[in-house]
């Protein structure tokens, strides 16, 4: 296995916000952990025919236990001041991967 080719930035007084760069993701797929390492969590070894309806009632769950979850999306104004203490963010320039874009995600099918 090829060794990963990282780059490490140097740690700052105040750190850089990079700059966008718009598909730096583009090229990468999602690694799929074993169907072993799924089951031995209690997660289904394969993806189910009905994944959305199961995710979505896992939202549903999440949103009747966690009352933050229900004010952090409604008052989420995007106005970006948590892209710069994103690790995701911050990691990939991408952004699709900035807080503001997952949130949206998500709350395109929370309304």
């Amino acid at each position: 296995m090829a060794k990963a080719n990282f780059e490490v930035p140097k740690l700052q007084e105040y750190p850089e916000v990079p700059k966008i760069e718009p598909g730096s993701m583009a090229h990468l797929e999602t690694f799929k952990a074993k169907p072993e390492f799924q089951e031995a969590l209690g997660f289904p070894g394969e993806m189910q025919e009905n994944w959305q309806e199961q995710a979505i009632d896992a939202m549903g769950d999440m949103l009747k236990k966690y009352r933050s979850l229900k004010v952090y999306m409604d008052s989420c104004v995007k106005c970006g001041a948590c892209t710069d203490k994103c690790h995701y963010y911050l990691g990939t320039k991408d952004p699709k991967n900035m807080p503001v874009a997952r949130q949206d995600l998500m709350r395109k099918v929370y309304r």
